[in-house]
């Protein structure tokens, strides 16, 4: 069950992060039900669960599953639409999504059990080459990446921090899900380079959590500490710091459940 969640998980990562622009959420968000690129984004939904779902073996039937998720899916970001003032809508999305996958895996693995006919349960398939553990690492770096961007801007944005030389009123908007923090949106400076440095530190630190060097993230954060901090300015340098643990926080989060999950598997 922990490789074929793990599995619905990436699949959402995927479609829900990766396969989506700017301009199709902030078309579902003003349009709700009557927005094209929603029924688009089901699809899509639908068939990154489906396909991830053949790398757990003897599941070839998980497709009315992947319906279930795909439909629900669709009904909580049509759903989301109407409650956009509602703070920290973003993150209850989200809690829903995971919800539903849950309760789906849980609910196929208590219901289902199908096996592909002729193979007995000590034949390996090609299906079942890909370990559990490795699929675990993928799903932490995939969510490292583009979605932990969005996380923290989610974060600084319902927190109402704001970088001091983003106060134009055309930097008020909020930022949409799909937008990045650190992207054109948001600031005029050097655009790229604030969400690519912490793609790197969190990738890093993952790496150093895969290998059990845990004292080198303690190294990590304090050089890029000390690093930023020369900076004079002190209300711009505490943005920085709140990114900064934000996103070594998420990482390590991230990291802690994998290696705990790998505890029990």
């Amino acid at each position: 069950m922990v490789k074929l969640l793990t599995l619905q998980i990436l699949a959402h990562i995927i479609s829900d992060f990766y396969l989506q622009t700017g301009k199709s959420c902030q078309n579902k968000a003003q349009r709700g039900f009557q927005s094209p690129h929603l029924y688009v984004h089901v699809a899509i939904t639908f068939i990154c669960s489906w396909i991830l779902s053949l790398l757990y073996p003897y599941t070839f039937d998980f497709w009315w599953a992947s319906m279930v998720i795909a439909v629900l899916h669709g009904v909580i970001d049509g759903l989301k639409s109407r409650f956009q003032k509602v703070p920290w809508v973003f993150f209850i999305d989200q809690v829903l999504h995971l919800t539903v996958i849950c309760a789906v895996v849980a609910w196929f693995s208590s219901t289902v059990n199908y096996k592909i006919p002729f193979l007995n349960d000590s034949v390996v398939t090609p299906l079942d080459m890909i370990p559990t553990s490795t699929l675990l690492w993928i799903t932490a770096f995939a969510f490292c990446l583009r979605p932990a961007n969005l996380f923290i801007g989610e974060i600084l944005n319902n927190a109402q921090i704001k970088c001091p030389k983003d106060q134009e009123p055309e930097s008020e908007q909020p930022l949409q899900e799909g937008m990045e923090a650190g992207s054109p949106e948001t600031t005029s400076e050097l655009p790229n380079a604030g969400h690519l440095i912490g793609n790197v530190e969190r990738v890093l630190t993952l790496i150093f959590m895969m290998f059990g060097h845990f004292e080198a993230i303690g190294f990590l954060l304090a050089a890029k500490s000390l690093l930023r901090f020369k900076d004079s300015a002190t209300n711009k340098s505490e943005y920085v710091l709140v990114g900064t643990l934000l996103s070594f926080g998420l990482a390590i989060i991230a990291g802690a459940i994998v290696l705990s999950l790998l505890n029990r598997v």
